[in-house]
């Protein structure tokens, strides 16, 4: 079985959160998803959402998507009940964003395996989300705690680490290697577009294309790292994840400045065409 790539939306960014007050039933998110060609979405399990999720438990067989779950635990004991969904719904794995601040690595790495040997224990596969406000704020302090915990890899939404360091376009060559290292642990990429100042910009601006560019380079990268260290039967993910406002700008009337359904889609596509590049050259 060769190496897969799974394309997968995400839920939240389905929300329209527009100014007519309108938003699509969760059926119909589903319906959108299947027949755009996503392989599954993720959904978040944070306790407000856990009425969201057992509606959504049908909506998975009935429109043949697989499932991820992206969980904001606070302690490792959060996790059990998140894990114990996964299961139920057979989720390809959850991404965990760990809503806790250890002072030191050793504190962070600490949480790490407690959360990873309970996902052992659990017959789950857990990772861990780079993400603003959680246990993998700062890029380095992330770093030191992957180099404690060898069986540590990454959910890389890279965006968060632009923002939070404010890196330049091109990147230093310092930012740019501690880049390279966590690409080196990324079992996942998810695709939104930052610049130092704002986490998600529009692809299609031309004033953003140097952003563009680069998040493209980081997440060829990523692939190429994954294929090289995993096995013939692994899968990839890549999670559109293009979220409502406030991530997403809005002019003075609260409407979006672009069309948030059409840009996940074309990240879609390019991704896939990507993934069969890298696939054409491994087999010449």
């Amino acid at each position: 079985m060769a190496q897969q790539l799974e394309v997968f939306q995400s839920l939240w960014a389905m929300e329209r959160r527009a100014p007519d007050g309108k938003e699509w039933p969760l059926p119909e998110k589903f319906r959108m998803i299947a027949e755009a060609g996503y392989d599954g979405l993720s959904i978040d399990m944070a306790a407000s959402d856990i009425p969201t999720v057992e509606e959504a438990r049908p909506l998975f067989k009935e429109f043949g998507l697989e499932c991820l779950i992206v969980a904001f635990p606070r302690t490792v004991e959060d996790l059990k009940p998140v894990y114990a969904m996964a299961g139920e719904l057979g989720a390809r794995f959850v991404a965990i964003n760990a809503v806790t601040f250890p002072f030191t690595p050793e504190e962070g790495a600490a949480f790490v395996r407690g959360a990873l040997d309970l996902a052992t224990s659990s017959g789950i596969e857990a990772h861990f989300e780079t993400h603003r406000l959680t246990l993998t704020t700062d890029m380095l302090y992330t770093i030191q705690v992957m180099e404690l915990v060898p069986e540590m890899e990454l959910i890389c939404d890279l965006s968060h680490f632009v923002v939070a360091r404010e890196f330049e376009v091109p990147p230093d060559e310092f930012h740019a290697a501690q880049i390279d290292r966590v690409l080196k642990r990324c079992v996942g990429l998810q695709g939104r577009i930052a610049t130092r100042e704002q986490v998600q910009i529009q692809p299609a601006f031309p004033r953003h294309k140097p952003w563009v560019d680069l998040f493209w380079s980081w997440w060829e990268q990523g692939f190429r790292y994954w294929r090289a260290r995993k096995g013939p039967d692994a899968i990839m993910n890549f999670l559109c994840e293009l979220g409502p406002p406030p991530y997403a700008i809005t002019g003075a009337d609260g409407r979006e400045l672009s069309d948030r359904w059409d840009e996940a889609l074309r990240f879609k596509d390019d991704i896939q065409a990507l993934w069969a590049r890298l696939e054409s050259e491994d087999t010449r």
